[in-house]
């Protein structure tokens, strides 16, 4: 029998009892809305997650020594030691950092005073809102110039006698520029609500010594990651002679674990959903038992007449396969459009809806269709023409 006289009947089979077929293909409708959200979800909320770590720097290094006594603190030797000798640092950059009392509105506040270098910028991902970050000229000339967080400009330009300065330590400091984290640090940060960054060696002036409060380091990659954390203790290790005095940290070891969590979340969620979607079979399954059950004389007559075994089957199968077919495409339709529909809310939220979602949903579906709509066929294909005839 020709395909398209197949789809003709099953299409015929099914008008029959469109009330039922509609019934019976929403519950299809529910299980891949499910599975294509699912799938969006998973992977958005993983990206998301990743994308946040990786733009604090998956390749970034802390080098700090809270616990170190003043003689063996690191240092500007120690800083030129891991550009020069450490294999693997794109850059570096030191924090001087000091907590000086700025009187704002007749309110003393403490600001964060952040002496560091331009390498600064890119390896902690400063984004400067307005003006510009200090450069080599400034570190060079050591100008007293900052740049400042905009809760601290906002709290200045109220101040009827502002005129692009702030006193720190006694000391006018020209602003030159807005500033803020790009993204969040999860409180990991020396960044407060009040900052100033100023030239390194400007804000050494400030210190009794030459110490470094942590270095921050940028290697190549984040491959390198590993292998750049462990030289860098060994170097320190070597000009200082005590291992318990320094601490090299990484987000790496976050990045996996969200990886992990993510996935673990996402793979909870597929079972969900794959547990709805053979709900839907068994409800196809039964629905086609039905039918097989309705139409035994019509089989009966089919075979009689010289049918074949593999035409019922075929036949039943794609009556099956309608039925998922069809809750199938308005199942990834409203799970593409649910997520889609977001953007037009907030800009904040990106819901990235991949191609893996539709492939998968669909591909599913008609699994799931073919798998349950198996049985039924397999029944009307083996009925005998004779007993078929007489059932009443």
């Amino acid at each position: 029998m020709p395909i398209t006289e197949i789809l003709r009947s099953a299409h015929q089979a099914l008008l029959r009892n469109w009330g039922r077929t509609i019934l019976t293909s929403l519950s299809m409708v529910v299980g891949t809305a499910s599975l294509v959200l699912v799938v969006v979800a998973g992977i958005s909320g993983r990206n998301y997650t990743l994308d946040i770590i990786r733009g604090v720097g998956t390749n970034l290094v802390s080098v700090g020594n809270e616990r170190a006594p003043t003689a063996e603190r690191i240092n500007f030797g120690d800083l030129k030691a891991i550009q020069t000798e450490v294999l693997g640092v794109r850059s570096a950059a030191p924090v001087v950092a000091s907590i000086p009392t700025v009187t704002l509105n007749g309110i003393g506040r403490r600001v964060t005073l952040i002496g560091t270098t331009p390498e600064y910028q890119q390896i902690r991902n400063i984004e400067v809102l307005s003006g510009s970050f200090i450069d080599q000229y400034d570190l060079r000339n050591r100008n007293k110039v900052c740049l400042i967080t905009k809760p601290f400009a906002e709290i200045l330009e109220r101040d009827p006698f502002y005129e692009g300065y702030v006193t720190l330590f006694g000391i006018r400091f020209s602003v030159i520029g807005i500033f803020k984290e790009r993204v969040n640090t999860f409180g990991q940060t020396e960044v407060s609500e009040y900052s100033a960054i100023v030239p390194v060696d400007v804000a050494r002036a400030f210190e009794s010594d030459d110490k470094i409060d942590f270095i921050y380091v940028m290697a190549e990659s984040m491959e390198v990651v590993s292998q750049v954390s462990d030289k860098i203790l060994k170097l320190l290790i070597q000009r200082h002679r005590n291992q318990n005095f320094y601490s090299v940290m990484t987000l790496s070891e976050i990045l996996n674990a969200a990886n992990k969590i993510s996935l673990g979340l996402t793979l909870v969620l597929l079972v969900i959903a794959a547990i709805s979607l053979i709900s839907s079979g068994i409800s196809i399954m039964n629905v086609m038992l039905i039918t097989v059950t309705e139409r035994t004389r019509e089989i009966g007559v089919k075979k009689s007449i010289g049918a074949y075994r593999r035409v019922l089957l075929t036949e039943f199968l794609v009556e099956a396969l309608i039925l998922s077919f069809g809750g199938g495409l308005v199942g990834i339709f409203l799970g593409v459009a649910a997520p889609y529909s977001i953007r037009f809310f907030t800009t904040e939220i990106q819901i990235e809806i991949p191609a893996i979602a539709v492939i998968l949903g669909f591909g599913v579906t008609l699994l799931v269709g073919l798998t349950f709509g198996m049985l039924p066929a397999l029944k009307a294909s083996r009925m005998n023409p004779v007993e078929a005839l007489r059932y009443e």
